[in-house]
């Protein structure tokens, strides 16, 4: 839970998050996906910032 609450600390995250969901307005909006494909996506970017966060971030 650790993990959790300091991912949603960090301000890249948070601005990662937005672009995603601006992206995926503007398809929502031209070029509907399908909802598992969104959700496929969501997890990619946590995921990769889960994983920058463990690995690449060292303080």
């Amino acid at each position: 839970m650790g993990l959790v609450i300091d991912y949603l600390k960090e301000p890249k995250n948070w601005l990662v998050h937005a672009l995603v969901g601006i992206v995926l307005l503007y398809f929502l909006l031209f070029a509907p996906l399908n909802p598992l494909i969104r959700i496929g996506i969501i997890l990619c970017v946590v995921a990769f910032n889960v994983i920058r966060m463990k690995y690449f971030d060292k303080k």
